[in-house]
């Protein structure tokens, strides 16, 4: 019966071992992919670095193409709510024609 008990104690404390050890890997695991998230990939695919993103990031759309870009990127007509944008020079171009 003594034999039993003390199986079953060092069993606990075997269990108990491997599931602070698993604990830790997991936490490991769970900081290194949220970093990783966070940080974005180091390298775009064409193995140069990423560019850091801009203070700017509103995003208008041009109202004769509909391409969406920073509203830095763009020609601004107007003011205020009556603001109108344009890409480039030749959606600039088609709209006053």
């Amino acid at each position: 019966m003594l034999r039993y008990l003390i199986g079953i104690l060092i069993s606990l404390l075997a269990l108990t071992f491997i599931r602070a050890i698993w604990g830790i890997i997991q936490k490991a695991l769970v900081d290194e992919v949220t970093s990783a998230v966070k940080d974005g990939p180091a390298q775009s695919s064409a193995g140069g670095t990423r560019p850091a993103p801009t203070a700017d990031t509103t995003l208008r759309k041009c109202v004769t193409c509909g391409t969406y870009k920073p509203e830095s990127a763009m020609t601004r007509y107007g003011s205020g709510t009556k603001s109108v944008y344009f890409c480039s020079a030749d959606c600039e171009k088609k709209a006053h024609s």
